[in-house]
């Protein structure tokens, strides 16, 4: 019974894997990711969603993406404090694609993103000793940010996609560098 519940799951996955088709010129898609982000300084962690609209440029693999994203996780502060930190923004990413596995396709991407940070939950004294913090907890910051993707076509014009996404604060006080690791879902809209 197992066996048989086996071929049938193998069966499935032939079948949806053959029917795959891959991207088109001036495909558009929309993506929706959900991942765990570690901060490299301090190794404390949370979690990040990220949703956007990407398109294939022209016939030779180039991609772009516009996406908005949330995090939420915690940075080290002095004397072992742990505060909250949250960061709403936009990124505008330029990648390429490598389509030689079809329909199994290796993206990269890199771009800048700016965004609004958020530290403490805006309160502007430390947990531990009330002690005000000399640097900003709340305002605007930017960066760079690199990551690589792989991309799986499921059906006709839905993909699963996973990535490796590594962020460079270049104005946060609190937030220098962090990576984060994505599953979610692509739909090709035309």
């Amino acid at each position: 019974m197992k066996n048989t519940k086996l071929l049938l799951v193998i069966f499935l996955f032939l079948s949806v894997i053959l029917n795959a088709q891959g991207r088109r010129v001036n495909q558009s898609s929309i993506h929706a990711q959900y991942g765990y982000v570690l901060d490299k300084d301090s190794l404390t962690g949370g979690f990040m969603a990220k949703a956007g609209y990407g398109r294939v440029m022209g016939n030779k693999g180039f991609l772009g993406k516009v996406e908005g994203f949330y995090q939420s996780y915690k940075v080290e502060y002095r004397y072992n404090q742990i505060l909250p930190y949250k960061k709403y923004g936009i990124g505008v990413y330029g990648g390429y694609s490598y389509e030689g596995l079809a329909p199994v396709f290796f993206n990269v991407y890199g771009g800048v993103y700016g965004a609004y940070e958020m530290v403490n939950d805006g309160n502007e004294r430390d947990p531990k000793f009330n002690a005000l913090i000399p640097a900003k907890v709340k305002g605007f910051v930017y960066g760079l940010s690199g990551s690589a993707e792989l991309e799986i076509i499921l059906v006709r014009k839905l993909s699963l996609v996973a990535d490796y996404t590594q962020y460079y604060d270049l104005k946060s006080e609190f937030s220098k560098s962090n990576f984060a690791l994505f599953g979610g879902l692509k739909y090709y809209i035309n």
